[in-house]
C-alpha cells in the first residue's frame, strides 16, 4: 500500500481503518467507548483501545491519536501505518505490547474541530478540578482581542496589533502565552481549559487504570500536528520519572524541561496537559511522557484560522459558506491534503516507534 492509503477523511474512515489494521496485525480491541455526542451525520462517536503483543506485558508502548480531534487524521494514520505495514511482526519485542488509544477526542475529530463537545481544549483539562484554576493573567488583560466578539478584517488587524503592543512585538507573527497557555474563564473562548474533567478525560483514566496498571515501564507517546517547518517531527520528551534520561532512545528530540520558549512561554508550563495522566495514575511505574508535533506550517496561519474557527461555532454560522470554507482551511492546516507530506510524517513516526520499543527493550 502506498503511505497515503493508510490515511483518511472522516472519523469513521479513521476507525475502519484503524480497526482492520490492527486486526489484521493480529492485535486486539481492549474497549471502545461511546462519547455521549454524535458527528455531523448523527453517527456514533468512539474511543477505542487496541493492543498488539501479550496484554500482560510488564513493558507498554502506548500511543494516543486524536487529543485535539482535527489532528486525529494524522495520528490515527500513522498508528494505522505501522500496523499495516507489519512492523508489530519484527519491530516488537516478546515481552512488550502495544497499546493504542485511538481518537480519545472523537467529537473534535468528527467534526474537524481542536476542541471537543463542550469546547473544551483536552490538553488544558487535565488539571485537579478540585483545587482553584489556573490563572493566566495574560488572556484576563487581553480577552477581548484574544476572542473579539465581532469578527472582520478590521477588527483582526486591531486585536493583533493591541496583543502585540501589550507584548512589546515590533509586528503580530507571534503565537503569546495569553492565547496558547490556556484559560479558565471563558467558555466560549479558545484554548478553554474547562471547569470540569470532560468525558474525555475520564475515559483516559478509566483506559490507563484497566489496561495499563499491570505494566512497570511505560512509554507514552502522544500525537499532535502543528505549525513549524513542513513535515518535520518535534518530539519532546519529560522522563523525570523514567529513572534514566529516556530521550537518548530518540534520534532527534527536546527535553520539556530544556525547552525553549517556543510559544512566548515554556511547553512544559501549559497546566493541563494529557501526556502526564499515565505517570499520576500509575505510581508504581517508570513512566516516559513524550509529546510529538508533525509539522505543518507557520503558527501564525495556524492559529488566525483557530481563532476564526471558533468565532463561526460561538458567534456565527459554521454552516454558512464562509463557515464551511474555514473549517475546510482547518482541517489543510493541520492535516495536509499532500501524499507526500503523510508519507513523511509516517516515516517519522515509523522510526520514532522504533526508537521508543527498542529504548524499552534495553533498559
Amino acid at each position: 500500500m502506498a503511505a497515503s492509503e493508510f490515511f483518511a477523511e472522516s472519523f469513521r474512515e479513521a476507525r475502519e481503518k484503524f480497526l482492520h489494521a490492527l486486526q489484521g496485525a493480529g492485535g486486539s480491541t481492549l474497549a471502545s467507548y461511546e462519547n455521549p455526542a454524535k458527528g455531523p451525520s448523527g453517527e456514533g462517536l468512539w474511543t477505542d483501545v487496541g493492543c498488539v503483543g501479550p496484554a500482560d506485558a510488564a513493558k507498554l508502548l502506548v500511543l494516543i491519536s486524536g487529543t485535539h480531534g482535527a489532528e486525529g487524521f494524522c495520528g490515527s494514520g500513522c498508528h494505522t501505518g505501522w500496523l499495516g505495514a507489519g512492523h508489530a511482526g519484527h519491530d516488537l519485542p516478546p515481552d512488550m505490547a502495544v497499546v493504542f488509544v485511538h481518537a480519545i477526542n472523537p467529537h473534535g475529530f468528527a467534526w474537524v474541530r481542536r476542541v471537543n463537545e463542550d469546547n473544551v481544549d483536552l490538553n488544558r483539562n487535565f488539571i485537579d478540578h478540585g483545587k482553584k484554576r489556573p490563572v493566566n493573567a495574560d488572556y484576563a488583560a487581553l480577552e477581548e482581542w484574544v476572542n473579539p466578539l465581532e469578527w472582520s478584517s478590521e477588527v483582526l488587524t486591531r486585536a493583533d496589533a493591541a496583543i502585540a503592543a501589550y507584548y512589546g512585538n515590533p509586528k503580530d507573527d507571534f503565537l503569546p502565552k495569553a492565547i496558547h497557555g490556556g484559560q479558565y474563564i471563558n467558555p466560549k473562548g479558545t484554548f478553554y481549559g474547562g471547569e470540569r474533567a470532560v468525558w474525555s478525560n475520564r475515559t483516559l483514566r478509566e483506559i490507563v487504570a484497566k489496561w495499563l496498571g499491570r505494566a512497570k515501564d511505560i512509554c507514552v507517546i502522544d500525537y499532535h500536528t502543528g505549525g513549524g517547518v513542513y513535515g518535520f517531527c518535534d518530539l519532546y520528551v519529560d522522563d523525570k520519572k523514567a529513572g534514566i534520561r529516556s530521550r537518548r532512545w530518540f534520534e532527534h528530540c527536546t527535553a520539556m524541561e530544556d525547552m525553549q520558549a517556543e510559544h512566548g512561554h515554556n511547553q512544559a508550563e501549559v497546566p493541563g496537559l494529557l501526556m502526564y495522566v499515565p505517570e499520576q495514575i500509575l505510581t508504581g511505574a517508570r513512566v516516559t511522557s513524550c509529546l510529538v508535533e508533525m509539522r505543518t506550517e507557520r503558527n501564525r496561519e495556524m492559529l488566525r484560522a483557530l481563532r476564526e474557527e471558533n468565532w463561526f461555532f460561538q458567534h456565527g454560522d459554521p454552516d454558512s459558506q464562509r463557515g464551511r470554507e474555514i473549517r475546510a482551511e482547518l482541517k489543510e492546516r493541520f492535516y495536509p491534503s499532500a501524499p507526500e507530506w503523510r508519507a513523511m510524517v509516517l516515516r517519522q513516526s515509523n522510526a520514532m516507534i522504533h526508537e521508543a520499543l527498542t529504548g524499552l527493550a534495553e533498559r
